[in-house]
């Protein structure tokens, strides 16, 4: 019960501060990041949740009213269902980014640098509170307390599962916030005035968060849009973990070569003053 309490609560703590590596290491060079615009973004994915929520909630009242009975069950609808809430939920999201981005375009040298600075708050605030969770239900089992079903299954589940579970958890925030700065650069170019690069930004954070929630359907998963401390399916955790991995990847690599660029860009400009 220690060793497993002691795992959910490194867990947690990782959950909470791993995207400052990628971001630090993106960070680096010639392109500044906006230290406001950080908070910018975390202040612009609250005001996009709320809205967004509601409507979700109501949709799913009035189209799905015994989803809180049965959950999802990998129906046709529940394919629906999901992808139209992270259509919603990318949509409100990319209109906030646009919206402070189209105040800042007569700066349009480094807009798209901006509109990173803006993706790395959101990524930095999203989901957060779930890592304050995982500390508290490791520090609850380490001190014996497997009274909540969930800290039940922690305890009970096969330490391997467990640590696929959490492995998982982990590796989507890091992932999270580079698919976030991705989204913020796509809509900080539509806002130069190529507005397909709009969709683009809500389809790539659409297709994020919707592809890995129809995998966990089609897997057998009943909840895939909830955090689950232990996941007794070792495959979902597993396809979940080569999921966020090649996510990760993608758009690290993407981020590295436009900051690439941007750098050389400062640096081709600083060489033309005199």
């Amino acid at each position: 019960m220690i060793l497993r309490g002691l795992l959910i609560a490194a867990s947690g703590f990782l959950f909470i501060f791993s995207p400052g590596l990628p971001m630090s290491l993106l960070a680096r060079g010639r392109a500044p990041i906006e230290r406001g615009l950080l908070y910018w973004g975390i202040g612009l994915w609250l005001a996009a949740l709320i809205p967004s929520l509601f409507i979700q909630s109501l949709l799913l009242q009035i189209f799905y009213p015994d989803h809180a009975r049965t959950g999802f069950s990998g129906r046709p609808a529940d394919y629906l269902l999901t992808l139209l809430g992270a259509f919603i939920t990318a949509l409100f999201v990319a209109v906030a980014m646009a919206l402070l981005l189209r105040r800042r375009r007569e700066q349009a040298g480094d807009l798209e640098s901006k509109g990173m600075a803006l993706g790395f708050g959101i990524g930095l605030i999203a989901q957060v509170f779930n890592g304050l969770i995982l500390v508290g239900a490791g520090f609850r089992l380490m001190f014996g307390d497997a009274s909540a079903p969930a800290l039940q299954a922690a305890a009970t589940i096969g330490l391997l599962d467990l640590v696929l579970s959490l492995l998982a958890l982990v590796l989507f925030r890091p992932t999270l916030l580079v698919v976030s700065a991705v989204q913020g650069v796509m809509v900080a170019r539509s806002v130069g005035g190529r507005w397909r690069y709009f969709w683009l930004a809500v389809l790539i954070d659409m297709v994020f968060a919707w592809a890995i929630l129809g995998l966990k359907m089609a897997l057998g998963g009943t909840n895939p849009g909830q955090v689950q401390l232990a996941d007794p399916n070792s495959l979902i955790s597993l396809v979940t973990l080569v999921y966020y991995g090649l996510a990760f990847g993608l758009a690290y690599r993407w981020l590295a070569g436009q900051m690439e660029y941007w750098n050389r860009a400062t640096e081709a400009g600083a060489g033309r003053n005199p």
